[in-house]
């Protein structure tokens, strides 16, 4: 006869993860503003999966000390239900010290000072549009009736203080679209084209917004045979700041071979609404080189 195997089960210990942060060279990479959703974890060298943030994960540790790889979780294009890692970021290679207690879990918090992130060093991070600088890097298309502005009022400007630092990011300014039934249609492009390489696996439109009206952020080759584009995802409103970061790799891989690539942004008056209001700001484009 097989009895039954009477081993006590390993004991699991708790790991609270509360929040991840980024961390930027403002000049050259922007604003430190994120949206981390999910935390992905791997531990000695076995992935655990996806956690929504704040998580308190279980965990079969060892004694003495532990590899966790830690990587940053997005919404894709602004959808719960897409969640994937952000390639962009350099994930945190983080030595988990553990030693047993006794008999109950124990509970382990990483501080959030050690979950700081950056970009990795071979993306090209690009500040499309950030409002801080004299002009506006989108032109409007023969097939907009109206046209991007810059507003410095302190109602409009998206402030932002980086995690541990006691000074708010330099922000003088963000951009306004407006919507009303003399001027309903909006359709943008960057006037810089982008040389994104063969083969890029991500390629990441950030933007932070606020608006009580859809818009659709999307990218635009000018090929050889004609130029082309789509837009990627429809954004919904949001009252107050969000950042979304929308992955535009299908429209770059459905117009490979283009001379280059610009960020295109289009709106339409909702029938619903007297007045739509579109607030952006820190707009970057990010890939591998």
């Amino acid at each position: 006869m097989v009895s039954c195997n009477t081993d006590e089960a390993a004991k699991p210990t708790y790991v609270k993860i509360n929040a991840l942060h980024l961390n930027t060279d403002y000049s050259e990479e922007g604003s430190a503003h994120s949206n981390f959703t999910t935390v992905w974890l791997n531990l000695n060298g076995q992935s655990l999966g996806a956690f929504e943030l704040p998580a308190i994960v279980p965990m079969i540790l060892k004694e003495g000390s532990n590899d966790l790889r830690i990587e940053a979780g997005i919404n894709t294009n602004g959808i719960s239900s897409f969640r994937s890692i952000n390639t962009s970021f350099s994930p945190i290679e983080y030595n988990l010290e553990y030693s047993s207690s006794g008999s109950a879990p124990d509970t382990l918090v990483i501080p959030e000072s050690e979950l700081i992130f950056n970009y990795r060093s071979f993306f090209a991070v690009n500040i499309v549009e950030d409002f801080d600088d004299p002009g506006i890097n989108f032109q409007r298309t023969n097939f907009s009736d109206t046209n991007l502005m810059k507003v410095a009022d302190a109602d409009s400007i998206f402030n932002f203080t980086p995690y541990g630092s006691n000074t708010a990011e330099p922000n003088v300014a963000s951009g306004l679209i407006v919507l009303d039934d003399l001027n309903p249609r909006l359709d943008l492009l960057s006037t810089v084209g982008y040389d994104i390489p063969l083969g890029t696996q991500n390629v990441y439109l950030e933007v932070t917004y606020r608006s009580n009206t859809q818009i659709g952020f999307g990218l635009w080759a000018n090929l050889p045979t004609g130029d082309r584009g789509d837009i990627t995802a429809g954004v919904l409103p949001k009252s107050d700041w969000n950042k979304i970061y929308i992955n535009l790799i299908s429209e770059f891989q459905a117009y490979q071979g283009a001379t280059d690539y610009q960020i295109m942004i289009r709106a339409q008056k909702d029938n619903n609404t007297d007045e739509g209001r579109i607030y952006l700001d820190n707009i970057k484009l990010v890939y591998a080189q």
